[in-house]
């Protein structure tokens, strides 16, 4: 690492890149969550969305329990365009079986946090999902960016409105024609300063991204907060998978041993949302130790 960098306060040798990458979900949080990058985020969306946006209001990520029973939801960037639609924008770094069922969730979320008890239906406003994905996710397509809403199945025409799921697949950038779009989601993709200069030159608004990026990577706090989650991720799915071969070791039945299996994808998956281990067993209600 520069002296440079380290006299402006990072931790010398800390073996974390120079700039963070922002397809690591900490760090797109970090920089379009951020009230103050809100430009940014307007910038990313006015591309996305094609459409002009005048001010957007943050709103809490974090969507209702109606009981202790429903499923805890934790977005990354939530927010309320200036034509009321909210908006959840994620950065989905890892790939796994049940993603666009996660995803449609997610979305159905945004609409029925809308309405309290004895609210009328006329007050739900459209909802729009965005999935930033580091793998193809959109199988039956090779476009990069797919957009999907609910339409009549032979005349195509849309059944409400209320709810679009844009999906950006970071794998097929180069088979984007929005060539603004692409140069949003190599900035996304890129890890190397170079390749953050290359789009950052082209366009204003990515080069204040970027700015903001080196400012986030600058900082002291969110690097050990990087790093932390880095370690939390690697120690926590190291955690589980000892318990989980320490139970197949104990003489687990075939069929439990294939639950355990399943089990503990599901585990992983949370401990990649956030999560700790304990948090994750608690929620899924797994007992690792149980023998047969």
């Amino acid at each position: 690492m520069s002296k440079k960098l380290a006299s402006k306060g990072i931790i010398e040798d800390d073996g974390l890149p120079k700039i963070l990458p922002p397809k690591n979900d900490f760090v797109f949080k970090a920089l379009f969550g951020d009230k103050r990058n809100v430009n940014t985020l307007i910038a990313f969306l006015d591309v996305v969305l094609k459409k002009k946006i005048k001010k957007i209001d943050f709103c809490d990520p974090i969507n209702k329990q109606r009981s202790e029973a429903d499923k805890l939801s934790i977005l990354d960037v939530k927010v309320e365009l200036d034509d009321g639609e909210i908006v959840n924008v994620e950065m989905q770094s890892r790939y796994f079986k049940d993603m666009r069922k996660r995803i449609t969730h997610y979305s159905c979320e945004l609409i029925t946090d809308q309405l309290g008890s004895g609210d009328d239906y006329g007050m739900i406003k459209p909802v729009i999902s965005v999935a930033v994905v580091k793998k193809s996710l959109i199988k039956e397509s090779r476009k990069c960016h797919n957009v999907f809403s609910m339409l009549e199945e032979e005349e195509k025409f849309e059944f409400n409105g209320l709810q679009k799921i844009h999906i950006l697949d970071l794998s097929r950038i180069k088979t984007e024609k929005n060539e603004t779009l692409a140069d949003w989601l190599t900035f996304i993709d890129s890890e190397k300063e170079e390749d953050f200069m290359k789009v950052a030159k082209k366009n204003e608004a990515i080069n204040l991204a970027f700015e903001e990026l080196k400012a986030l990577s600058n900082n002291k706090e969110q690097r050990m907060l990087y790093q932390a989650r880095l370690r939390m991720l690697r120690d926590g799915r190291a955690e589980l998978k000892d318990e989980f071969e320490k139970g197949e070791k104990r003489g687990i039945q075939k069929g439990k041993a294939e639950g355990i299996t399943e089990g503990m994808q599901k585990v992983f998956l949370l401990i990649d949302q956030g999560y700790t281990p304990a948090q994750a067993k608690k929620m899924l209600k797994i007992n690792t130790s149980a023998t047969v």
